[in-house]
C-alpha cells in the first residue's frame, strides 16, 4: 500500500495454466510466381490451428482495441472456436500475458492469447508478424491510466508489467500509481514523500470531487505503517488502490487523514 519500491518482494504470480498444443503452425502462402528478373516474395495468409480455450463458458471478447480495457466488443468467440492470426503486439497486460493477436476470422479485431491453447505463454506463434499498423493508445494520459488501472482490478501481482519485478500491489501503492501513469517506478521512498514533494511545487488542491485519473492522498500514519497512501480516481466518486488485491472503495478507505489530490507529476507522459 506504501512503498515504491524494495528488493525480495515476496511471492511469485499465480496464472493459468492452459492446457497448450504442441504442432506446428500452418502458414498459407501466396503463389511463388517466377519472372525473368527474380522470384516474387511470398504474401502473409495468417496462421490457423489453435482456438478459444479456458473461459469457462463466457467467451472471449474480439477488441477494438488491445490496449483499452474498455474497447468496444466486435464479437463473442465460444471455447473451441478457431481464429486466423495476422500479427501480434504487447498490449494489455491480462494475469501476465501482455500478447494480443490481430485476428482476421472468424471476425476482425483483437484477441487476448490467455484464453487461447497457442503453445507457449506470453509469446508470439512461431513466424507470427509484429503488426505494424497498430495505432498508439489513444485519450488522454489519465484516460490510459485509468483504462489500465480498471484492467487490473482483482490482481495480486505486478506480473512483471512494464518490467517491474513480480511483487505483490500489496504495500506499494505508490508503485501502482506510478505503473498506471507508464513508470515501473515512481521516483519516490514512498506516498507521504510524493504527496510533500507536489505540495512544495503547488500541486496539491483539498477541495472538489477528485478528477478522473487525479492521485489522491492519505497522511502518514500507523495504519499505514507511517509512509502515506495514494490512491487514483474514476472522477466519480470511487477510487481505485492497491491492497491484497487491486480493488475499487471510497474515499474514507485507507483509515487514514485526507491530505488532497493532484494532477500526476507533468514529467509523467503515460502509458
Amino acid at each position: 500500500m506504501y512503498h515504491t519500491n524494495g528488493t525480495n518482494a515476496p511471492g511469485s504470480t499465480p496464472r493459468r495454466r492452459l492446457p497448450r498444443l504442441v504442432g506446428r503452425v500452418l502458414a498459407a502462402w501466396g503463389v511463388t510466381a517466377m519472372v525473368l528478373v527474380g522470384t516474387a516474395s511470398p504474401s502473409f495468409a495468417g496462421i490457423t490451428g489453435y482456438s478459444v480455450a479456458g473461459t469457462g463458458g463466457a467467451g472471449l471478447m474480439v477488441r477494438t482495441s488491445p490496449y483499452d480495457a474498455n474497447a468496444g466488443t466486435v464479437a463473442v468467440l465460444g471455447d473451441g472456436t478457431g481464429f486466423t492470426a495476422e500479427c501480434a503486439v504487447r498490449g494489455r497486460n491480462i494475469s501476465g500475458n501482455s500478447v494480443w493477436h490481430r485476428i482476421s476470422a472468424p471476425a476482425s479485431g483483437w484477441i487476448s492469447d490467455y484464453y487461447t491453447n497457442t503453445p507457449g505463454f506470453n509469446q508470439y506463434l512461431p513466424n507470427e508478424p509484429e503488426c505494424t499498423t497498430t495505432p498508439p493508445p489513444t485519450g488522454t494520459r489519465e484516460d490510459r491510466a485509468m483504462a489500465w488501472a480498471r484492467s487490473v482490478i482483482g490482481q495480486a501481482y505486478t506480473n512483471g508489467d512494464l518490467g517491474d519485478s513480480n511483487h505483490q500491489w500489496d504495500g506499494w501503492c505508490d508503485n501502482f500509481v506510478g505503473h498506471a501513469y507508464g513508470r515501473a517506478a515512481s521516483g519516490y521512498a514512498s506516498a507521504i514523500v510524493h504527496y510533500n514533494s507536489l505540495l512544495s511545487r503547488g500541486m496539491i488542491r483539498t477541495s472538489g470531487t477528485p478528477p478522473a485519473g487525479a492521485l489522491v492522498f492519505y497522511a502518514a500514519a500507523s495504519i499505514n505503517g507511517y509512509y502515506g497512501h495514494v490512491m487514483l480516481s474514476e472522477g466519480n466518486g470511487n477510487y481505485i488502490t492497491s491492497a491484497a488485491t487491486v480493488r475499487r472503495v471510497s474515499l474514507t478507505w485507507p483509515g487514514a487523514p485526507y491530505l488532497g489530490w493532484s494532477y500526476a507529476d507533468p514529467e509523467w507522459t503515460g502509458r
